[in-house]
């Protein structure tokens, strides 16, 4: 199994075509802040930084991973994957195989993508997050990577095709920065739309991410006598539902509980699944 991971890790890494295009979406919000988005609803530009590393950190756990499921595509389509469930080693080994290698794709771009951006914000606006929030970053890009790959596994368990997968896969880009509140912040939408953006797990982690990024800047702000409730609730530093403050181990469990359900359903999807 160990040797199907690093095979399918590498051939992600091999189609550079591939890689671009896992990354787009992260480089069209960030071309889409720097042309026409990023003069509004900001105290300061570290206000304005950090909140847009942190979705871009959630879209590229998602998009990533659902990049590298490229090769279990390109294996069904091409009739590899036949090959590999006819031999002795087990289906379930396999699975497992094509779930692990998004997953360590996702958190290695994400890391990536964290490192730069979190480079350009030092330099920029002068500072850095403390080791606590560093540690808190990291496990975050673990939870919310699994949780990209369980859901990004359930959509490809059931594409045959390069073509449905290209499909699904732009359709996805597209909508993944909007869904997190990224293009427009959520607290400006109305509360119907805000209430199917909560309920798609990805934003769950963009929040959370906001919730460590965010908080040096915005602490930084409210020393200065401003108050900064309103403008946490507009960015999605905080969600509602109604009354209801989402709390940071409600976001985690929801995490927790969508990574266990779409790998249960994932899983289900490959075992009845024939291949060739």
């Amino acid at each position: 199994m160990r040797s199907m991971v690093r095979r399918n890790i590498t051939l992600y890494f091999r189609d550079k075509a591939n890689v671009f295009f896992s990354m787009l979406s992260i480089m069209i919000i960030i071309a889409l802040y720097a042309l026409f988005l990023g003069q509004g609803y900001w105290g300061s530009d570290g206000i304005r930084d950090s909140w847009l590393m942190s979705g871009v950190l959630a879209v590229a756990t998602l998009t990533t991973a659902l990049g590298a499921f490229v090769v279990m595509v390109e294996d069904k389509a091409n009739k590899i994957a036949k090959g590999f469930y006819a031999s002795p080693v087990k289906r379930s080994h396999i699975a497992t195989a094509y779930m692990i290698s998004p997953f360590v794709v996702s958190v290695i771009m994400t890391i990536l993508t964290a490192l730069g951006f979190g480079a350009y914000i030092a330099l920029t606006d002068g500072y850095m997050p403390d080791t606590g929030a560093l540690l808190q970053i990291m496990g975050l890009i673990l939870l919310s990577s699994i949780t990209a790959t369980a859901i990004a596994c359930f959509m490809v368990s059931f594409m045959k095709t390069i073509s449905v997968y290209g499909t699904v896969s732009t359709i996805v880009g597209t909508l993944a920065g909007f869904l997190m509140g990224i293009y427009m912040p959520i607290g400006i939408l109305p509360r119907a739309v805000q209430t199917v953006m909560m309920l798609f797990p990805p934003s769950h982690a963009a929040m959370l991410f906001r919730q460590i990024l965010m908080e040096q800047p915005l602490e930084t702000i409210s020393a200065t006598g401003y108050d900064v409730t309103n403008l946490k609730e507009t960015l999605g530093v905080i969600f509602y539902f109604g009354e209801f403050e989402v709390t940071p181990a409600v976001s985690i469990t929801f995490l927790v509980a969508t990574t266990i359900f779409f790998f249960g359903l994932s899983i289900i999807n490959i075992r009845k699944a024939k291949v060739g």
